[in-house]
């Protein structure tokens, strides 16, 4: 009878299954892990898990024994297994103990048996690296919604430019970028390329323009991109103390927002080919209940000109809850709050979108929420409100691994809550409240 409910388990989504089929009945019993399960451990550390043998089978009977025995089994990411140890309660109705360490990041799956009553349980974990010493920390003296860093170690915070927590320079509007030691300023008015030299932010070339604000930027050390409500248009520093302005194309950016980002669009660029990300448009004229499709246009740098390619744009659905210069992270929404199922990660190539990975969140996963407006570069952070070693803010950063095709998470702060991540930096959220900000620098090494 055991036997038979185990494989059938076995088979089903994890958290979605709640018991053996109706019909037979086997009287085993499933039981549910005590209040919220776990979810992140950490690589090397022993994690300790509490189960409960249920009193009551899947047939609804009330058991009159207690479990005699418990079996255990652990999966790691690699599908193998993992040794554990399993110790009954005293009594044997109360809370059962697994313990186990992860030997490496990624999902663990436990598998967990009563006998001959008490029923069977299963859950995932995911086990994350615990970086914390190998990022750097700085406090900053006022909390940023954007916040960028210099190569020389100058920060970027919203409108201000700071050093060693003294202000350089403030700027009253403007959307800003970072490049290596390059800070790019745009507003309606005008493009403006600054150098951080190690002691001064360095003016050394401008333009003026008659543009609406910028929406969005996508800059390198000598050349800016900049999306606006309805063009995009390419600005290039050419060692002159005038900036070039070779390039503009009208665009179809409208205004609805592209997933959670409250932008009406975002660009991703790989080598000379950009893709301009925008929420789709209803098929038929008719947008679905709770339809969250996102497309992405193709256009090219070809000499002095941003044109559109013949390539037919690509959509995909979910909500767009991260970017990078060519990536977009994608969540799968609950049809419940403001979960999400799953995170995916799409990257932009020479033949378009594709989907590289994805990573199951279930209910006891959670995105931290993020101002993503006045931000060039968002990564999504990955919260489990429950832990199995007593700390309520595990809150860990998404990573994409290349060689195991996977999202693997990483966790830089235990002091953080709803924190602020990008592809460099991890730093207080500013819907923290009133703390010291916190700024971990991410290492850089696999």
């Amino acid at each position: 009878m055991l036997k038979t409910c185990r494989f059938l388990l076995l088979l089903g989504v994890l958290w979605g299954l709640t018991g053996c089929p109706d019909t037979p009945c086997f009287d085993g019993g499933v039981g549910v892990f005590p209040g919220a399960q776990p979810g992140v451990i950490l690589v090397g550390e022993p994690a300790r898990l509490e189960v409960a043998p249920s009193a009551v089978s899947a047939c609804g009977q009330q058991f009159d024994t207690t479990p005699e025995s418990l079996t255990v089994e652990v999966y790691g990411p690699d599908n193998q297994p993992v040794a554990s140890q399993a110790t009954l309660g005293n009594p044997t109705s109360a809370l059962a103990i697994v313990k186990f360490t992860p030997d490496k990041p990624g999902r663990y799956h436990v598998f967990a048996a009563f006998d001959p009553v008490g029923g069977i349980q299963q859950m995932d974990l995911y086990a994350a690296r615990n970086r914390s010493a190998e990022a750097p920390l700085f406090n900053l003296p006022s909390l940023c919604t954007s916040l960028e860093r210099t190569q020389r170690g100058g920060w970027l915070c919203d409108l201000q430019f700071l050093r060693d927590g003294k202000l350089v320079k403030g700027f009253t509007s403007g959307r800003l970028a970072v490049a290596g030691d390059v800070v790019w300023v745009a507003s309606s008015a005008q493009v403006q390329r600054y150098v951080d030299t190690g002691t001064e932010l360095l003016l050394t070339a401008s333009r003026s323009t008659n543009v609406s604000s910028a929406e969005f930027l996508l800059a390198t050390e000598n050349e800016l991109l900049m999306l606006s409500s309805s063009a995009l248009d390419r600005f290039v520093y050419d060692g002159t103390q005038t900036l070039s302005f070779p390039s503009s194309v009208q665009v179809p950016v409208t205004s609805e927002r592209v997933g959670t980002t409250g932008l009406s669009g975002l660009l991703v660029r790989s080598g000379d080919r950009l893709g301009l990300v925008t929420h789709a448009p209803p098929s038929g004229g008719v947008q679905p209940f709770n339809s969250f499709t996102t497309q992405v246009c193709s256009y090219r740098l070809e000499g002095e000109r941003i044109v559109r390619t013949a390539d037919p744009c690509q959509t995909f659905t979910g909500k767009v809850v991260g970017y990078e210069p060519g990536v977009l992270w994608v969540g799968t929404p609950l049809s419940f709050g403001e979960q999400f199922s799953d995170l995916r990660r799409l990257e932009w190539t020479a033949a378009g979108i594709a989907e590289q990975a994805s990573l199951p969140l279930g209910q006891n996963f959670q995105l931290s929420p993020q101002p993503f407006s006045p931000r060039n570069w968002v990564v999504p952070v990955v919260m489990s409100p429950v832990s199995t070693v007593g700390f309520a803010n595990r809150v860990t950063v998404a990573v994409y691994s290349p060689e195991r095709r996977s999202i693997l998470l990483e966790m830089l702060d235990t002091e953080l809550t709803n924190p602020s991540a990008s592809g460099s930096l991890l730093w207080t959220g500013p819907s923290s409240g009133p703390l010291t900000p916190r700024v971990r620098v991410r290492p850089t090494t696999p």
